[in-house]
């Protein structure tokens, strides 16, 4: 459903000259009433009048424009008005069925699954807080705050875990901070044990796990990697004090909202209090079976917080150091890397959650994130709830895809170890390794009574961050190829970015040229939902391309004054004037909310969509050691000003505060139910290109099984928009082709051309008459 943005973060500013609005400009139009049409369609757009734009829509001037044009226009607005009402009845039926189900679920006593429900309830609400207000739900949040408290005490920390992160779910982005606050501090404290447990006492991390999900009902893998008991050896390999010292002092300096070193310090104290706190670490670190040996550390650290406490000490943190190191070997004598990583990570945890130490352990992978490129085997993995490392698609022309490996398959063995309770990490540290070097991968597949063994041979692998509107295949050297106008004959194109690295720019010039190429390219779709950022470079270079000249953003340090200053150059500007919707929703974060921001306070584009994140910070990285970095928020960034005179505004989201992240300027909610619809079918678009078989999902459901239309009919990308499972698409093309209306001149008697590049034709239309 379409809804209007409640306030406008911007002032419009616009400029009503020949052919311009807000920045953006456009080719002649066949009459001054449909330039006029066209320029208020952009401004209800920008203005976030949810109203006056469905208006505007529906009622297009037909003076001189093209009848064809004109008719196809009105039969896709028509569409889209249909689909609009078809997700309004939709979300009216099941915010019934949901509150139904939630209190169906308390009932049976399924607590966790009762929360799920009410955060979906609480979805398709039209305000978060108003489910809260009801007598029924306070009641079932009151009962399970308890049961969560109730596990904890009974060491049933998975069950605890699991409820504390639905409870402040709940409360996540309401009015009610305080419960959010407290909630969350239970929680964080859980998953802080929980990662000391998965750390260093695999064992009984996994039998607390298993016990958590036979009485859940889930299905389990029993058996785990003997190499997981003895992982933590290589977790805290070649740390060393200094690391701790450098870290430290490189926070103190440099952290945008440093309250210097004493609150890190009692975080790093508090991180090693509980590590000798957990029973079962006993056999990991003899030393903590010594009862005596633990009250005497306990006191150590109780002593070490209290000098912090003393009135008018200055805090050192040497001297600190000094006597944790002493204490440690005068009682339970952990080894010194344990004790250091624990200390340094507990201090840091005191900071934000993007601050953070990259220990040698996490170097090359965080290396690999930075560059783009690695040499591994070219297959998306992903860890699934039950624990095990699922493929969710070899990379056409990769070598896995060549190997044979397909979606769905599971990887139970890697080189013959099994991977059962590995992560994500540890999965891509054991099957990356040197080039034209051999892995080989035992597979479970469906339909197949043993494990397929695949071996596979390592090459260099690029993950693209600039795609297309549909995929067309691969060319010799393994790069995807790409249909990049998701409407050809309006001159509408397309481009995902994934992230922004080191290889962005230039594929996305080459996106551009390609573009202009093949088509009259006469307005873009910018998506950039789900795109978790990059490279504050790349951000820059991106926005530049949409506006010619002036501040892109700034950066502020914990004093509020400017660190740096990213301006516009016009040589750069390669798409400037070109009508351009950006998409963004709660995965935008960071360099993308940069660009969506920019290009939001220039007029250069219409933001569409949902809030995005709220990452609105810079990290700097900085190296303590050889293969060590300390990663450190040390700026905030500030969008350009609207006006010229009133500040921009910051973007990161702080505890307690409503106004953070980029608010779009029409806000178009997607359901959870269209968001998984539209990801399943443009996977299967691609899958039916690379000819890969279709996974079970996606064949005839069972009588009793719900069917999904998105897991059947054409695995054609057309379906996003013509079927209704992307409204924001489909909103975001239509804002568009209005504009491109506006320049359709109807054929008269001298033959003039409709539009160059071919001839307007509805989005049912061409489904119906076969997508080409």
């Amino acid at each position: 459903m379409l809804k209007d943005s409640g306030f406008g973060r911007c002032a419009l500013g616009l400029v009503l000259a020949l052919g311009t609005v807000a920045g953006i400009s456009w080719a002649a139009p066949v009459s001054q009433e449909s330039r006029q049409w066209a320029d208020e369609v952009w401004t209800a757009a920008r203005g976030g009048n949810a109203k006056t734009l469905e208006q505007l829509l529906a009622t297009p001037p037909s003076d001189g424009i093209d009848i064809e044009a004109f008719e196809d226009f009105a039969i896709d607005v028509e569409l889209w008005k249909q689909h609009d009402s078809d997700d309004d009845a939709f979300a009216e039926t099941r915010l019934q069925q949901a509150g139904e189900e939630m209190f169906a679920a308390q009932a049976a006593g399924d607590l966790m699954e009762s929360l799920r429900l009410l955060i979906e309830v609480q979805t398709l609400s039209e305000v978060l807080d108003a489910p809260l207000e009801s007598p029924e739900v306070k009641a079932l949040l009151e009962q399970a705050e308890k049961q969560a408290l109730a596990w904890k005490d009974e060491d049933k920390i998975f069950f605890a875990h699991q409820t504390l992160y639905l409870l402040r779910g709940v409360y996540e982005d309401t009015s009610n901070w305080d419960a959010w606050s407290r909630l969350t501090e239970e929680y964080e404290s859980l998953s802080d044990q929980l990662k000391l447990l998965r750390r260093y006492r695999f064992e009984d991390y996994h039998q607390r796990m298993s016990n958590y999900r036979e009485a859940r009902g889930d299905e389990f893998n029993t058996e785990y990697s003997p190499l997981l008991i003895d992982r933590w050896k290589e977790v805290v390999r070649d740390i060393d004090r200094s690391h701790v010292v450098r870290a430290l002092r490189t926070a103190d300096a440099e952290h945008v909202e440093s309250q210097g070193l004493k609150p890190m310090l009692k975080g790093g104290i508090d991180a090693l209090r509980l590590l000798a706190e957990i029973d079962s670490f006993t056999e990991t670190f003899p030393g903590l079976a010594d009862e005596q040996a633990r009250i005497q550390w306990k006191a150590a650290m109780d002593a070490c917080e209290a000098v912090l406490e003393l009135p008018g000490v200055k805090v050192s943190l040497d001297p600190l150091l000094d006597r944790l190191e002493g204490a440690n070997a005068a009682s339970i004598q952990l080894p010194d890397a344990v004790l250091w990583r624990e200390f340094t990570d507990g201090a840091m945890n005191e900071l934000d959650r993007f601050s953070q130490v990259i220990w040698p352990y996490e170097f090359e992978q965080f290396q690999r994130q930075l560059q783009g490129t690695f040499v591994g085997v070219g297959v998306q993995i992903q860890e699934t709830d039950l624990g095990e490392i699922l493929v969710v698609s070899p990379l056409e022309g990769k070598p896995a895809f060549y190997a044979g490996v397909q979606a769905d398959d599971v990887i139970v063995e890697v080189d013959g170890l099994s991977t059962a309770g590995w992560t994500v990490q540890d999965a891509v540290r054991h099957i990356t390794g040197p080039e034209d070097t051999t892995v080989n991968l035992g597979i479970r597949r469906e339909g197949e009574d043993e494990l397929v063994q695949v071996p596979v041979t390592r090459a260099i692998i690029r993950m693209p961050t600039v795609k297309g509107w549909r995929k067309t295949g691969i060319d010799e050297d393994g790069r995807e190829q790409w249909d990049w106008m998701v409407d050809a004959d309006s001159g509408v194109g397309y481009i995902k970015l994934a992230g922004f690295d080191q290889e962005t720019g230039p594929d996305l010039m080459n996106a551009v040229a390609q573009m202009r190429h093949e088509a009259d390219l006469r307005g873009i779709v910018l998506d950039l939902r789900f795109n978790p950022g990059g490279l504050l470079s790349l951000a820059g270079y991106v926005s530049n391309m949409f506006i010619p000249r002036g501040e892109i953003v700034t950066g502020e340090d914990r004093d509020g004054q400017q660190t740096f200053a990213m301006d516009a150059h016009s040589v750069r500007c390669t798409l400037g004037g070109l009508p351009t919707v950006v998409l963004v929703n709660g995965g935008s974060a960071s360099a993308s909310e940069i660009v969506a921001g920019c290009l939001q306070a220039h007029g250069a584009a219409v933001v569409l969509g949902e809030r995005s994140f709220g990452k609105g910070s810079v990290q700097t990285v900085h190296p303590i050691g050889a293969e060590t970095r300390v990663k450190i928020t040390n700026q905030y960034y500030r969008l350009p000003s609207c006006d010229g005179v009133t500040p921009g505004r910051l973007v990161h989201k702080r505890p307690g505060e409503s106004d953070w992240g980029v608010v779009p300027d029409l806000i178009v909610p997607m359901s959870v139910d269209d968001v998984a619809a539209s990801q399943r079918l443009m996977i299967r678009a691609e899958r039916a290109v690379s000819a890969l078989p279709i996974p079970d999902s996606v064949t005839t459901p069972s009588e009793d099984e719900e069917v999904n239309l998105a897991d059947i009919g054409p695995p054609d990308v057309e379906r996003l928009i013509a079927d209704g499972f992307d409204p924001q698409l489909e909103l975001a093309v239509l804002l568009i082709r209005s504009q491109v209306l506006a320049e359709t001149p109807s054929v008269g008697e001298h033959g003039l051309p409709r539009v160059a590049g071919g001839e307007i034709g509805s989005l049912r239309s061409r489904i119906i008459g076969g997508a080409p």
